[in-house]
């Protein structure tokens, strides 16, 4: 459990679990959180100024009391980020076949006038 006495961000809590506060899955995290949060009561979280990227900026805050949001969100969302999706089925060969030459790649331009559009 998260003790502190100001209002903790995303980023904080990343830090608290022993990840980096710029961890790339730290976003999708945020939403999840403040979904779960609008779920829980109805309302936006709070907000916090942050110095981020060179300036200050506003991001959804939770206060300690609060903290059940964030660890519900590391349940939902933390435990399976960075996983890999499943690939993408091939497209099944159709029976058509190539009408082309085959030689694209050796083309080599020439100084004879274009005939058309290629």
């Amino acid at each position: 459990m998260i003790v502190v006495s100001h209002k903790v961000t995303v980023a904080e809590f990343l830090v608290c679990r022993g990840l980096p506060a710029d961890w790339r899955f730290g976003s999708p995290l945020g939403r999840v959180a403040a979904q779960i949060y609008r779920q829980t009561y109805g309302a936006e979280p709070g907000r916090a100024f942050r110095f981020i990227n060179g300036r200050f900026r506003k991001v959804m805050a939770y206060r300690p009391s609060e903290a059940h949001v964030l660890i519900a969100a590391w349940d939902r969302y933390g435990s399976t980020a960075g996983r890999r999706a499943a690939p993408a089925p091939r497209p099944r060969h159709t029976g058509t076949t190539w009408r082309g030459s085959g030689d694209s790649m050796r083309w080599t331009p020439t100084d004879a006038p274009m005939r058309g559009h290629p």
